[in-house]
């Protein structure tokens, strides 16, 4: 099995065996690229997988997708609009493609072998450069009618801001989010990793990230009743222990009561293959 995953400015490409990535190529996606050039970037990342079946291709990316057709509505971060991601690819390969948000696909790669396996229904947040959730519900993925269930970076976190882009928890408690609020627009993870604790600007940030996304997170299993919520993603993971410890202080303080027990919340199992473990089950 191969898994794909096609961010803003990477593509990686996985071999599956055995629900572990056993081969991986990566390449830099050009910023302002066609639709079709990375088409074909993918494709020949994809040809490089050695003794590898090329009968079924599980694809993550980031951005709105229609599952039954292979067409990826919006993606923001390449500049997509309607274009149609798995039947290109499935031309190119003479293949089975199966296409799915990358945050619904790590959601789906946890549930089956990660941090989430042991549980019937669960909801994964991954913070990065953005904010994005997949929602597992009762064993199967839930798309909702659009496709849209689980865009956690959507919902609201500053109402008192209004008509206007910023009063979203994404454009606030990301890292995008993060270097628009301290007007820092070059600041990267490492940086924000380096300044957490110790710089009292980032760490304001920071803090404040944890404690509205651990209230939306609250929100979300207070509404759903859910298992387990799996945290991830390159903020995430950068940050560690104490950002974690935050998100959780501040979900158990917000969430129905009678929930604390019930819905662990844990981080993830399977890193940044997430993503590609769950588009290649998804295509088996």
């Amino acid at each position: 099995m191969i898994g794909v995953d096609i961010g803003g400015t990477n593509l990686l490409v996985g071999r599956i065996d055995n629900h572990t990535v056993v081969e991986r190529f990566h390449e830099n996606i050009i910023e302002g690229a066609k639709f079709e050039d990375v088409v074909e970037q993918t494709c020949n990342l994809i040809r490089k997988v050695e003794g590898s079946d090329i009968e079924h291709v599980g694809i993550a990316v980031a951005g709105g997708v229609d599952c039954e057709t292979g067409i990826v509505h919006r993606a923001q971060n390449l500049n997509w609009d309607n274009v149609p991601l798995g039947p290109r690819i499935s031309e190119h390969l003479d293949c089975n493609v199966v296409i799915e948000n990358d945050v619904t696909a790590a959601a789906w790669g946890e549930f089956c072998f990660g941090a989430g396996k042991d549980v019937d229904s669960m909801f994964a947040v991954w913070i990065g450069t953005g904010i994005g959730g997949g929602l597992i519900l009762e064993n199967n993925i839930w798309r909702g009618p659009l496709g849209t269930a689980g865009e956690f970076g959507m919902g609201i976190s500053a109402p008192e801001i209004e008509a206007s882009p910023f009063r979203h928890l994404e454009t606030i408690a990301s890292r995008s989010g993060m270097q628009r609020v301290l007007s820092m627009p070059n600041l990267t993870t490492e940086q924000i990793t380096a300044g957490y604790q110790n710089d009292e600007t980032i760490t304001a940030a920071v803090n404040d990230s944890a404690q509205r996304i651990g209230t939306a997170i609250a929100n979300v299993v207070t509404l759903l009743s859910l298992d387990c919520v799996v945290l991830g993603g390159g903020l995430t993971e950068a940050l560690g222990v104490p950002y974690v410890d935050a998100i959780r202080n501040q979900f158990l303080h917000d969430v129905f009561p009678d929930l604390c027990k019930q819905c662990e919340l844990r981080t993830t199992n399977l890193g940044p293959d997430a993503g590609l473990l769950g588009a290649a089950a998804l295509a088996q």
